[in-house]
């Protein structure tokens, strides 16, 4: 790891950061073409759709006999359940969120 020296070094750190985690938005020529809360929100739902999908089609083939591996069903339901607990608790703190903001008093 190279030495960070000054504000111009540390400046060029966080740029090669944000270009390796992938959140370099120096190359977007609209502003704000970024994704937005709401596609985040999307994927993660269409996440969760799919995972209990593949929950439930892998159940399905378990008890039909046309699947035999049973330790590969039980990591689809405990998949789709720690997503399931997931999303849960993400819309637990969002009700959370609001509320406070509903009862602020100004």
């Amino acid at each position: 790891m190279a030495q960070v020296n000054g504000i111009n070094g540390l400046n060029n750190y966080a740029t090669q950061l944000r270009k390796v985690t992938g959140l370099d938005n120096s190359d977007q020529t609209v502003k704000g073409a970024g994704k937005t809360f709401g596609d985040y929100l999307d994927h993660a739902l269409s996440g969760l759709n799919s995972s209990m999908k593949v929950m439930d089609q892998s159940t399905t083939d378990m008890i039909s006999g046309k699947q035999d591996d049973l330790g590969q069903v039980m990591i689809n339901m405990t998949e789709s359940q720690l997503t399931l607990q997931t999303a849960v608790q993400v819309r637990n703190k969002a009700l959370e969120a609001y509320n406070d903001l509903k009862n602020m008093q100004f």
